[in-house]
């Protein structure tokens, strides 16, 4: 009786263990099934983002869409008027977006109802396009201006804190980091700003123009260029780390995620760099450019191709799991929230993968 009830406990122990296993691995290698499309009536110019159970993105005539990330059911849209590139900061229960007339809008994230709107009144006969996202954090927002600004404006209210001219045009998106906000100019200057003040910390640059958002991990920053070259800086003591050069523009931004640094470029190839070295891993050529940032989620990458093809890769290797034509071109990076991937096209459509 007492081996039987130690069988039984034994046996109960374990389906338990591997009930815990299932629940705390990440999802599985995606399949590619098509889980929901919605269609927006007119191309995606935005990325997704993923707030809750909605999805976030904005289109080429201006409209923000709110779709049910479950569903793919519209939950509500608000019309901007204007050009949506990059994808919407949240904070709270609000969204903030951006237009390529260089206006920031403030929408109630549960209702779609405007909270307040801000364009600098000072600048005239100057190019203003937000040509990327807004980055949110400390109660702030913080975007770039093609003209070469960056501006801060209090969350709340959408009343300006602070700018600074960085003298070049700006088509990448800011990067706010406990306290710090990264940008990187046309020109291939980068800026370490103080989020609070805007005072300039420190700054580096690059051989071409920087065209994407920086990123940050475990104190290290890191950015590409259209020279080629990815860098990795140590914030602490600005303390350079290590270059690579791709061979062809960096047309993305990156993630680092597992060690890795993942990226796309310009003539079509996606490439991942150890984190610490900055030696090659692997590199996968894609038929047309990538200006889809991967993204990477239970052991793959997943991007979208110019000539319209959503790639997911084992990433540990860079082998193709599977792909999936869109109709157009894809220039906007997915998002990924509970196993399932959103990309939108140029065809009008966000997919739902699983």
């Amino acid at each position: 009786m007492k081996s039987m009830r130690r069988m039984i406990s034994s046996t109960a122990l374990l389906l338990g263990v591997l009930a815990l296993l299932a629940t705390a691995l990440p999802a599985a290698a995606w399949s590619g099934n098509l889980r929901w499309t919605y269609n927006a009536g007119v191309s995606l110019s935005g990325s997704p983002l993923v707030v809750g159970n909605t999805v976030l993105i904005g289109d080429i005539d201006g409209r923000l869409h709110a779709v049910d990330k479950n569903t793919g059911q519209a939950l509500w849209s608000f019309p901007t008027g204007t050009t949506i590139n990059g994808a919407p900061a949240v904070l709270g229960d609000r969204v903030y977006i951006g237009g390529a007339d260089g206006t920031l809008f403030a929408v109630n994230l549960k209702t779609g109802t405007q909270a307040w709107k801000y364009k600098d009144p000072k600048v005239y006969n100057t190019p203003q396009a937000i040509w990327s996202s807004p980055a949110a954090g400390d109660g702030r927002v913080y975007f770039n201006s093609a003209s070469g600004t960056v501006y801060a404006v209090n969350a709340a209210n959408g009343r300006q804190v602070w700018t600074f001219d960085t003298g070049f045009e700006l088509r990448s998106a800011p990067t706010y980091d406990n306290g710090v906000v990264f940008v990187g100019t046309y020109r291939g200057r980068f800026h370490a700003l103080n989020a609070k003040t805007g005072k300039r910390l420190w700054g580096g640059g690059s051989g071409g123009p920087i065209g994407a958002a920086a990123k940050v991990s475990d104190g290290v920053v890191y950015f590409g260029s259209w020279d080629g070259n990815m860098q990795a800086v140590r914030i602490r003591g600005v303390v350079p780390q290590w270059r690579h050069n791709a061979g062809e523009s960096i047309t993305t931004s990156m993630t680092v995620e597992g060690g890795r640094v993942y990226f796309g470029t310009i003539n079509g190839k996606v490439v991942a760099l150890n984190k610490s070295s900055g030696q090659v891993a692997w590199e996968f050529p894609v038929d047309g450019g990538v200006h889809s940032t991967p993204v990477v989620s239970g052991g793959m990458v997943v991007f979208g191709s110019d000539k319209g093809v959503v790639y997911a890769l084992d990433g540990a290797t860079g082998n193709k799991r599977w792909e999936f034509a869109t109709g157009r071109e894809i220039l906007s990076d997915p998002a990924v929230s509970g196993g399932v991937v959103y990309v939108g096209s140029y065809d009008g459509n966000l997919y739902a993968f699983q």
